[in-house]
């Protein structure tokens, strides 16, 4: 089975995010750290866009050995719909960087 990858776009983006989360129901978001996905999502309560506190973050959505960049899963709800909408989500991908290990030296 051949998956095929979204395009994946910038925090900067936000109209194109939006626009891209109410037509689909999901969208990619590259970021350059988790520390970056609070900032973000208050950006988007400007559009209507909600985080859903009472559902953590899915660290697991997408396995990590399938695709190492993946960071987390977070859900949302556009508050702009009357009723809101619910069940939206956003993948967040940041470049995956493996742990450094202590050097190994050869003698």
């Amino acid at each position: 089975m051949c998956v095929e990858r979204a395009f994946r776009y910038q925090t900067g983006e936000a109209d194109e995010i939006v626009k891209e989360l109410r037509q689909k129901g999901s969208v990619e978001v590259d970021v350059d750290s988790e520390d970056k996905i609070k900032p973000f999502l208050k950006d988007l309560e400007r559009y209507g866009i909600y985080e859903r506190s009472d559902i953590p973050w899915d660290y697991e959505a997408i396995s990590f050995f399938e695709n190492q960049d993946f960071l987390c899963r977070v859900q949302v709800e556009d508050r702009a719909c009357q009723p809101p909408k619910s069940g939206l989500f956003i993948d967040f991908y940041s470049e995956y960087v493996e742990d450094d290990y202590a050097d190994i030296f050869w003698g």
